[in-house]
Formats: structure tokens, C-alpha cells, sequence
């Protein structure tokens, strides 16, 4: 096969691959009844518009970005899209932007190969189209990555490049705080990218050279200058990122004091009291967010042995079941790509340098930032891993690939060798995606509570109640009810966990409004008829 009808076939399985993705996804869209996070965060922020979304985080649970992007898609009148055409989205973008970066790095199906694996990966799977900010955040990785690898390899990156970079940035952040472990290794491999050719282009590595080193490191070569830039754009990004919670500290501030008692603005309003007192507000709402940390710090002691059997489960959340490989393919890859660094360093390459840089940084500084943190993060939160894993086994199954075309010779032995690694890559994608229990629902109560609500033909009622907060939610995000009602007594409709009828049941459930002793069971078998139940609910109806 000559190369430009590889390259035919390549794209032609490209556009099939996407298509069947944005038909899965869109399945995936509607089929899944949204979980309790998704539910908060749609009932609190997305649906009260775009602007209180920006400004209100009552608790550390909203995805402050996220929500003010889908807060504009909920005008188009459908919870669905509202809550996750933001994720929908950013799960097709992923796959274009993964395709172009491994087109810039790797050859042949090799960037193909790289998108079934990065759609493979379960955590990416799970969140691609939840309506939570981790899928979001994985676009403005990408984007910055696509952005700075211009910025540092091409001769005139344009103006749109550096934009794009902060802009990247400072979404990403805005979004889910937690970005900043994908943040710092992009900064950081973009940097040392720079400083290194920075050091070839002053003849460093010259011992008869070396005398030149400070004077024209930064100001007479080209990497010098761009380094200044990048920096220049990284701490541009923060300050905007500032700026952003500062709107939101300011806010949440404002509101604590006009209701604190012991305040001089107690009972002021909320734009006047800011107007009077902005950095009183700001510091107030900073000291708040602080003070309750959604991901709170651990004791030290044993703190090593609890990480190493976290990460272990981390690594079977990318490929489940297959966490031992998943680890080996992190550690001795990381090796492999520090091998293959330099290397070419020492053969005046930097070939592929800053992909190996930001796989390096982005896989072995999260364990080193996360025991001085003393923090074991949700599991979540480490999404974007989906897209290190899978383009460091784009880059070995690669050179996998090479090595045995070069020990062989003509070009139908070689086009074999490349058919059957890809061919092996999509049979893997496929039995992750059809086999491996990928497309569960993502809350088993949540589902069968708008089971029984489809039951009930809601349409019909007027008074309702609510006996826990995940029927709450879902009351309005199906239905468009928001009730707060949580008086039994009076309703038409009342849908009872099963626990809840459990007169010996004491175990303490956050989501409840009621329990055994608060039901008026006198009223429900007076005025109300059970017609459903499954395993963890029943209803009755008037």
C-alpha cells in the first residue's frame, strides 16, 4: 500500500471511528439516568442561569465553569442537553484534538491507535458525557497542549497560539480547581522544552562556549525569547484565574456578612455592602472556601503505604481489571520516555521532546505532589490520565511497530505488521467499550426513582413531597417541578425507600427527609395506594 493510500485509510477510519463515538455518546446522553452529583450541581447552579452559576459556591461540589457554559445550552429548554451537551461536546473535541496531537508525534495508525485507546480508558468513558467539568477540563488540557506544542516547536507561532494557551488555562482552573495536576506538568514541560533548546541553541553543551550562557540564554536566541513569553502567558493565565474566584469569593463573602449578626454590615444589601467593603467580602468568602476543602488532607502516618494502594485502584479505574499492567506500563514507560529523551538530546534531536516531557512531569509528579499534600484525591479527578496513559502506549506500541517493519523487508510484510497492532488496539477498544461493564447506570437509586416516577405519570398530580434529596432533584430535573415540600400529609404522590419503612432502621442516611417515626402511616393507608415498587422504593399514589 502506498503511503498516500495509507493515508486515505487511515482518515477513512477516522471519520467511521468518530461517527460511531458521537452516536454512542449521544446514547449515552440520554440513556443514563444522572447521578447525584450531576443532579446537585443541575438543580443549584445550571438551571438558575448563567450569571448566579458564576457567582454562587455555596458548597465545593460546583464546577463553577462547567455550570456557566451549560447554564446557556439549559435555554434551549431540554435537562438533558442542559446538563451535559457541555460534556458531549468536549468528549468529541477530545477525540479530534488527541487524533491531531498524535498526528504531530506519531506515524501511520499510530494517532488512530491513540484515540481507540484514549476512548477505551474507563474513567474517560464514565465522564465523557456526565455533567460534571472532568471532560471539560481534558478539552482545555488538550487545547493547551495543541497550543504550546506550536508555540515551541514552530519557527512564528501566531499571537492566537498564546491566547488560546491562557485562555486554555484559565478555563481548565475555573472549571475544576483540581486541574492544576495536569497544569503544572504542561507549564513545566513546556518550560523545560524551551530551556533545553535554549541551552543547545548558546552552545552550552560546548565547553569552549560556555562563557555565553547567561548573556544569551534568555535574550539573543529565539527559544530564549519564547521562553519569556510562555512564562508571560502562565502567569497572565493565573491572574485571570484570580480574578475569577475572586468574583466568587467576593460574592460568597458579601452574603456571610450581611446575615452575620456580629458584622458592622449586617442586613446591608449585597451591592452595597461590596461597593463599601470589596476586600472585607473577598477575604471573608476566601476564608470560607478554605476553611471547607472538598478533599481534606490525611494524617501522615501510613500515608505512604494508603497512596500506593490508591493508585493501585486509580490504574484499574483506566483499564478495569488490568491495574497491574496499567502500572507497569506507567512506571517502565516513564523510564522508557526518559531513555528515548535523552537520547535524542544527545544527538541534537528534540524530536518528540515535549510530548515525552509532559508525559514524564504529568505521570510521576502527581504521586510526589500527592504525599506532600497528604491527600488522596476522588478518583475522578485524575481523568485526564486517560490521555497520558494513552499516548504513552500510542508511542510504544509505535516504535513496537517500527522495530519489527525494519527487521522486515517488503512493504506488504511491513503493511501486516502495522494492520495487526491496529487491528489488536481496536479489538481491545471494543470489548472495553461493549464487554467490560463501561454502560452501567451510574446510580442504581437514582434510576429506580425515575422508574417509579414514570409509574406515577407525574403529569397527572398536582401536591407532591419529597422524602430524600435525590427525589428532589430528579423531580425537577424530569419533570421541571421544584418542590421543597417535605409534608406527606396533603400529597398525592409519595415515593418511600424502602429503609424508610423499617421501623427497626437507625442508620443515620444523609439523603433522608424521613424516617420510620416521621411517616403518618395513618394518612398513607387512609388516602394512598401502593402501585409500584422495586428493589429499593415504593409508591403510592392517591
Amino acid at each position: 500500500m502506498k503511503s498516500n493510500e495509507k493515508s486515505k485509510a487511515v482518515t477513512i477510519a477516522w471519520y467511521v471511528l468518530f461517527a460511531a463515538m458521537a452516536v454512542y455518546y449521544g446514547w449515552r446522553l440520554f440513556a443514563f439516568t444522572p447521578w447525584y452529583d450531576e443532579l446537585y450541581t443541575y438543580y443549584y447552579f445550571i438551571s438558575r442561569g448563567p450569571v448566579y452559576a458564576a457567582i454562587h459556591w455555596p458548597l465545593p461540589n460546583n464546577h463553577v465553569g462547567y455550570s456557566v457554559l451549560s447554564a446557556f445550552l439549559d435555554f434551549f429548554g431540554n435537562s438533558y442537553i442542559g446538563l451535559r451537551g457541555v460534556s458531549y461536546l468536549s468528549a468529541l473535541a477530545n477525540m479530534i484534538l488527541v487524533y491531531r496531537l498524535g498526528g504531530r508525534y506519531l506515524k501511520g495508525w499510530s494517532p488512530l491507535g491513540t484515540v481507540i485507546l484514549y476512548v477505551s480508558v474507563g474513567l474517560v468513558n464514565q465522564m465523557a458525557v456526565q455533567g460534571r467539568g472532568y471532560t471539560l477540563g481534558i478539552t482545555c488540557c488538550l487545547l493547551a497542549w495543541q497550543s504550546m506544542a506550536v508555540i515551541c516547536e514552530e519557527e512564528k507561532p501566531k499571537k492566537r497560539h498564546y491566547l488560546i494557551y491562557i485562555l486554555s488555562l484559565v478555563l481548565g482552573l475555573y472549571t475544576v480547581s483540581s486541574d492544576v495536576y495536569w497544569v503544572i506538568p504542561l507549564c513545566l514541560a513546556g518550560g523545560g522544552f524551551l530551556l533545553l533548546r535554549s541551552l543547545r541553541e548558546t552552545a552550552y553543551f560546548s565547553e569552549k562556549k560556555r562563557y555565553l550562557f547567561l548573556k544569551n540564554l534568555f535574550l539573543k536566541t529565539e527559544s530564549g525569547r519564547k521562553l519569556i513569553r510562555l512564562i508571560a502567558a502562565s502567569l497572565c493565565a493565573a491572574f485571570l484565574t484570580v480574578i475569577l474566584y475572586a468574583t466568587i469569593w467576593v460574592s460568597i463573602g458579601a452574603n456571610l456578612l450581611v446575615k452575620d449578626e456580629g458584622s458592622p454590615w449586617y442586613g446591608m444589601g449585597h451591592i452595597k455592602m461590596i461597593l463599601s467593603a470589596p476586600f472585607a467580602a473577598m477575604g471573608r468568602g476566601m476564608e470560607y472556601m478554605l476553611a471547607t476543602p472538598y478533599i481534606q488532607s490525611e494524617e501522615r502516618a501510613g500515608f505512604f503505604g494508603r497512596l500506593l494502594s490508591w493508585l493501585g485502584t486509580l490504574a484499574d479505574y483506566y483499564y478495569h481489571s488490568l491495574s497491574l499492567p496499567v502500572i507497569l506500563v506507567f512506571a517502565a514507560g516513564s523510564i522508557y520516555l526518559i531513555f528515548k529523551a535523552v537520547r535524542n538530546l544527545k544527538r541534537g534531536s528534540d524530536r518528540n521532546l515535549l510530548l515525552y516531557l509532559f508525559l514524564i512531569f504529568g505521570i510521576l509528579l502527581v504521586p510526589v505532589v500527592l504525599l506532600i499534600q497528604c491527600k488522596r484525591p476522588y478518583y475522578r479527578v485524575f481523568t485526564y490520565g486517560g490521555v497520558l496513559l494513552a499516548f504513552m502506549l500510542g508511542v510504544i506500541l509505535s516504535d513496537i511497530t517500527d522495530f519489527f517493519s525494519k527487521k522486515l523487508s517488503g512493504g506488504r510484510k511491513q503493511e501486516l505488521v502495522s494492520g495487526a497492532v491496529c487491528i489488536a488496539v481496536l479489538a481491545f477498544g471494543v470489548k472495553c467499550l461493549a464487554f467490560s461493564g463501561y454502560n452501567e447506570q451510574y446510580g442504581m437509586r437514582e434510576h429506580e426513582i425515575e422508574l417509579a416516577f414514570a409509574e406515577a405519570e407525574m403529569e397527572n398530580y398536582e401536591n407532591f413531597c419529597v422524602t430524600d434529596c435525590n427525589q428532589e432533584y430528579l423531580l425537577y430535573f424530569l419533570y421541571g417541578i421544584r418542590c421543597e415540600n417535605r409534608e406527606i400529609e396533603g400529597a398525592d404522590v409519595v415515593l418511600l425507600d424502602k429503609r424508610m419503612c423499617q421501623p427497626d432502621f437507625d442508620e443515620m442516611v444523609w439523603e433522608f427527609y424521613h424516617y420510620y417515626d416521621t411517616i403518618p402511616w395513618d394518612y398513607i393507608e387512609r388516602n394512598l395506594t401502593m402501585v409500584y415498587g422495586n428493589k429499593d422504593y415504593v409508591l403510592y399514589v392517591k
